[in-house]
């Protein structure tokens, strides 16, 4: 590999301009190779030039590109629908958008189509979690718990703000418990409430941080009892990251809405999926497309055509166990580093393959950007995460196909960055 020198590195105003990509790499115009510790922003779940991904685009490109929904069914979508009906838990129904944003965007407008069809018209109150991300489309917005998403410009975009209820941990927690939720359930009014918003597993907010099980098992029963909308938002952390194919197994909860994207077509076009279970299709008791969202886009063949290659790799590899093994060694990778370097990291977290490194709480602000930084002058790539002190942190998530000899090489690249990052402050 051709290091380039930091100052050279830290001297350009541009980033440098990526010029092709394989496996877990990606090459630059000036030759020089990046491990993509990151996975893209973890999308990228089967690595780059997948031939057989490739191949499935190529012959789709000869077939059939574009077909609107309102017009024709295309096969792939149809074969797509199935697929997914199959491995999200109690899956009724599956609507396509082509962003996570408006994944969560379609969830949030069913959920006030099943309330209004029980005739629970005024249940208008969202409770979801600070930290969190959920997109950049109004209303997915308006319930993200991630304050420098928020410019004040756009809050006329965002509705009643009593309508969104951001749940907090308590001070020094990452993730809020059932009792944080409890307490924020019963202030709103359980009456009131239409939908409650978790990520299993947090993202770009939280680092990588889970929620526990028994808050998450306390969040299924307590909707449940009270009528109301479980959406688990798992745009980044869905199909196979966290080493079973949602991030909600891990705690064996089958949410009312499930919300999905990234990793569905691995990085190799844009599709997102809303999947909604029985009880919620009943519920609204109609075809959901006219409630949903209409993008143009949505299902087409060259989407579906990609996401079913994506499956096919992910299963016919078996990434799902992959992930769970190199997962175990990426945990103990980077919790050797927290012990290596203590007074820049405090630990790791994650499950599988979507892990994170947390910063000391002590350390400034922008640490994370830093280490992205010097991560990149040694041949990295990773994604910052995090909103305050006790969240600031580093995604690390590799491909799902992650060899451990690519994890072992992204150890040696981080350690490199890490080390670099201490000199300069000494």
């Amino acid at each position: 590999m051709t290091i380039v020198p930091p100052a050279v590195a830290h001297s350009r105003t541009a980033l440098p301009i990526a010029a092709r990509a394989t496996g877990p790499y990606i090459y630059d115009d000036d030759g020089n190779d990046y491990l993509d510790g990151s996975s893209g922003v973890l999308n990228v779940n089967v690595g780059h030039s997948h031939p057989a991904v490739l191949r499935a685009v190529e012959k789709q490109l000869r077939q059939l590109t574009f077909v609107h929904r309102s017009q024709f069914r295309n096969q792939q979508a149809v074969e797509l629908t199935s697929r997914l009906l199959r491995i999200v838990p109690g899956a009724a129904a599956v609507e396509y958008t082509n962003s996570g944003s408006e994944a969560n965007e379609c969830a949030l407008r069913l959920a006030f189509a099943c309330q209004h069809r029980r005739g629970a018209a005024r249940r208008t109150v969202i409770l979801s979690e600070q930290p969190s991300y959920h997109g950049m489309t109004a209303a997915a917005l308006s319930i993200t718990g991630s304050p420098g998403k928020r410019d004040p410009s756009v809050e006329p975009l965002l509705g009643p703000t009593g309508e969104r209820v951001l749940v907090r941990p308590k001070p020094g927690r990452r993730r809020a418990t059932h009792e944080e939720w409890a307490t924020a359930l019963l202030a709103a009014g359980p009456s009131k409430v239409a939908a409650v918003v978790v990520e299993p597993l947090g993202g770009a907010s939280s680092g990588a941080s889970p929620i526990d099980a028994e808050t998450m098992q306390w969040l299924r029963r307590e909707t449940r009892n009270h009528g109301i909308v479980l959406i688990a938002d798992e745009v980044m952390s869905g199909f196979g990251r966290t080493g079973k194919w949602w991030a909600g197994d891990h705690s064996n909860i089958a949410p009312d809405i499930l919300t999905s994207g990234k990793g569905l077509t691995g990085g190799y076009t844009s599709l997102a999926v809303t999947v909604v279970a029985e009880s919620i299709a009943a519920a609204i008791g109609e075809p959901l497309g006219p409630i949903a969202l209409g993008h143009t886009m949505s299902a087409n063949p060259l989407a579906c055509a990609t996401a079913n290659a994506v499956l096919d790799v992910i299963e016919g590899e078996q990434l799902l166990g992959n992930a769970a093994t190199a997962g175990e060694r990426l945990a103990a990778a980077l919790t050797t580093l927290c012990e290596r370097f203590p007074d820049l990291l405090s630990d790791q977290s994650g499950i599988g393959l979507m892990r994170a490194l947390h910063i000391d709480p002590g350390q400034p602000a922008d640490t994370n950007k830093r280490i992205l930084a010097a991560a990149k002058v040694n041949g990295l790539v990773l994604c910052a995460s995090g909103i305050d002190p006790t969240t600031q942190s580093v995604l690390v998530a590799p491909p799902l196909n992650s060899t451990p000899e690519v994890i072992d090489e992204l150890a040696v690249r981080l350690a490199r960055t890490l080390t670099a990052i201490t000199e300069s402050r000494a």
